[in-house]
């Protein structure tokens, strides 16, 4: 009888030193992988910005993405 409750008690230790480690979830995975900008990046955010020209002028110069502007600095949302 004592070798069967060690037995499963040697089961139970493996069983628990098996288990899947769970995934990092989605919100800590962005924050780890948050975008910086460079210098040239913030002045054309900043500019676009205070000139109304996000949706055109960022698209046609192709230093920064509206998005990232938007997600870095909280401009041209």
């Amino acid at each position: 009888m004592k070798k069967l409750a060690l037995i499963l008690l040697i089961f139970i230790i493996v069983l628990n030193g098996c288990q899947k480690v769970s995934e990092p979830k989605a919100d800590e995975t962005k924050k780890e992988t948050m975008k910086s900008l460079s210098d040239i990046q913030i002045t054309a955010c900043n500019t676009a910005h205070e000139a109304g020209t996000c949706d055109t002028r960022l698209t046609e110069i192709g230093i920064v993405l509206k998005e990232d502007c938007c997600e870095v600095l909280g401009k041209c949302c």
